[in-house]
């Protein structure tokens, strides 16, 4: 049998590729912002940089990070910010869960 992977080593990235994501991210590709939330969410566990990718992949159209960051906003009761951020993951396709559901009815 071969030696178990974690599934957190999926997000791991070198110093070239976050370098590469980076300048990608900064120059409007959401699914390049998406991928370093990601590596910082899983792998470097660092919250402000977790943070800042997925508003610039929310921003940059990424559906799955708007429903993402609504979510996020919901749990810190901040019902407007959830609520724009839900009808922008909705317009993009996303499920929603029925908490930001009841937030955009």
């Amino acid at each position: 049998m071969a030696n178990p992977i974690s599934s957190g080593s999926i997000y791991m990235l070198s110093e070239e590729e976050i370098r590469v994501l980076e300048e990608k991210a900064n120059y409007g590709d959401a699914d390049a912002a998406f991928r370093l939330y990601q590596y910082h969410m899983f792998v470097s566990l660092n919250q402000e940089l977790e943070y800042k990718w997925l508003v610039i992949a929310a921003k940059h159209g990424h559906a799955v990070a708007q429903s993402n960051l609504a979510d996020l906003f919901l749990e810190d009761n901040d019902k407007e910010q959830a609520t724009f951020w839900a009808k922008k993951a909705y317009d993009n396709g996303v499920e929603l869960s029925h908490d930001l559901m009841d937030l955009i009815k």
